[in-house]
């Protein structure tokens, strides 16, 4: 078992008559009669104490630290008795030797840390760590534990979540230089621990700065949930000012990292081979009639032709059904869509199911041609379904089937508010962007050509988060362009919704 290194070079104290040989250590209620030169051999500190109070000496500063068992085994150190640690003793170990600068004590500790730490104890000795005085004592602690962190983020970052659940207080600096390593369950425990109190809410947006908020919220959605939480139930302009800044910061690496990820144009050309090689085989005939369509796509007259072709043709596609669905293949980034149309000559498919089944339709039947449908940045409206209604973001849920009743559009309207200088360019999800830390938001209208926006959220309140805010002087922005935000007040001549026809997406 490892002993601390003893100087036995006494010769100093021979000459010394005014120094104390014999000296009353006091360890609770219990007194011992120590060696005096033992003593002020291992430590500056008991020597001084044992001058200034003539042959007495107190742990006066270990009072609240460890039992009276653990202080005795202390003083047997310094008489050459085996250092023993233990995940029990190691905390009262450490601060005796920090405080009373015990030579070489200090140092074997720290070395049985490296060895024998564990995410259990780590919340006890980083207690232990910031209430050292000694400097140079503390930032040798600090290196061991945040090489510990460092190399068990995951392990640390589940055993913190589970004492935030049991109502355990977790160290604000602890707490960030294990969210700096972004365990694997990094955006739970920082919502958790952010959560707890209103000063855990500041300190994270003062120490911001430091923590990879893309790496802790991959998903944008929890960064949503999460800036809500953090903005919830405050009304300083300067929070706010912090929350917007926090997202705008969040969303530009988001993009940038997205970016990153892109693949090279030989590499998009490579997959687009591999995905249209995946694709089911289909016929020429077929093949040549999808590209036609997208080369007259926009052509009003061919859309009639293309409606007679369908009243005369489908009927013959089946010889027992009525109706026919035709699927396009997904060429490019053209959404996928299913048009159904059904036959309005019923006897003049069962003539053309007999001819199929005596194989006489075979070179003669006409070629099927599906009807175009006219697509739009943000929509797909076609000629049987004229109603247009505004496409969201994926993450803001189904938009619903019908518009909202005009009864509706009073409470609907509260919940807006109109933004004005909006970039041409920007989508629905850049606009909302900056308004998230407000709360939910359901909808979002855009307007490109006119340069306009209109944002619902999911309740008043948070339109009125939104006015005071710009009151306050928080500056919103949409692609680094300053936007202008107002009340939203609707038309009192409007009797129906007014739907975006060209919703950015």
């Amino acid at each position: 078992m490892a002993r601390l290194a003893l100087n036995r070079d006494f010769s100093r104290f021979l000459d010394d008559e005014t120094f104390p040989h014999s000296v009353k250590v006091h360890i609770g209620d219990n007194v011992l009669t120590c060696s005096g030169m033992i003593l002020a051999q291992q430590s500056k500190v008991m020597e001084q104490s044992i001058r200034d109070l003539q042959g007495i000496f107190k742990l006066e500063e270990m009072v609240d630290i460890g039992n009276d068992s653990q202080k005795l085994d202390c003083i047997k150190f310094m008489y050459g008795s085996p250092v023993v640690y233990s995940l029990q003793n190691v905390d009262t170990v450490i601060k005796f030797a920090s405080i009373y600068e015990v030579m070489d004590l200090f140092h074997k500790s720290v070395q049985w840390l490296q060895n024998n730490i564990s995410e259990r104890n780590l919340c006890s000795i980083h207690s232990t760590c910031t209430t050292l005085e000694n400097k140079d004592h503390q930032k040798k602690l600090r290196k061991v534990l945040d090489t510990f962190i460092s190399k068990n983020a995951d392990k640390v970052g589940v055993e913190l979540t589970e004492r935030l659940c049991q109502g355990e207080d977790v160290d604000s600096e602890l707490f960030l230089s294990v969210i700096k390593q972004t365990p694997a369950n990094g955006g739970t425990l920082l919502d958790e621990w952010t959560n707890k109190s209103a000063e855990n809410k500041t300190f994270v947006l003062e120490n911001s700065d430091g923590l990879d908020f893309v790496e802790l919220f991959p998903s944008q959605d929890s960064f949503t949930g999460f800036v809500a939480k953090l903005s919830a139930n405050s009304s300083s302009v300067d929070v706010m000012k912090q929350v917007l800044a926090l997202q705008q910061n969040y969303f530009m690496k988001s993009a940038s990292k997205a970016a990153q990820h892109q693949p090279s144009s030989s590499e998009q050309e490579q997959a687009d081979v591999d995905h249209k090689d995946e694709e089911l085989p289909v016929e020429e005939d077929e093949e040549k009639a999808n590209e036609d369509e997208e080369e007259e796509e926009g052509e009003e007259e061919e859309d009639e032709l293309y409606a007679d072709e369908v009243a005369s043709v489908a009927s013959s596609a089946s010889a027992n059904t009525t109706s026919s669905t035709h699927k396009p293949r997904s060429r490019g980034g053209r959404p996928k869509r299913t048009e159904t149309w059904k036959s309005n000559n019923s006897n003049q498919g069962k003539a053309q199911g007999k001819n199929q089944q005596k194989g006489n339709s075979g070179n003669n039947a006409p070629k099927f041609k599906p009807p175009k449908t006219t697509q739009q940045k943000g929509n797909v409206t076609s000629k049987q379904d004229p109603k247009v209604f505004p496409c969201p973001p994926k993450h803001l849920g189904k938009m619903p089937s019908q518009p909202p009743k005009a009864a509706n559009l009073g409470l609907t309207a509260k919940r807006k508010v109109f933004v004005s200088s909006v970039p041409s360019n920007a989508t629905a999800s850049e606009i909302m962007a900056p308004f998230l830390f407000c709360g939910g938001i359901v909808n979002v209208d855009v307007h490109s050509h006119k340069n306009i926006a209109f944002v619902e959220f999911q309740n008043e309140q948070s339109v009125n988060t939104v006015l005071n805010a710009a009151k306050g002087g928080v500056k919103f922005t949409v692609k680094g362009q300053a936007v202008n935000v107002y009340k939203y007040t609707p038309n009192k001549t409007t009797t129906k919704p007014q739907h975006n026809k060209s919703s950015v997406v």
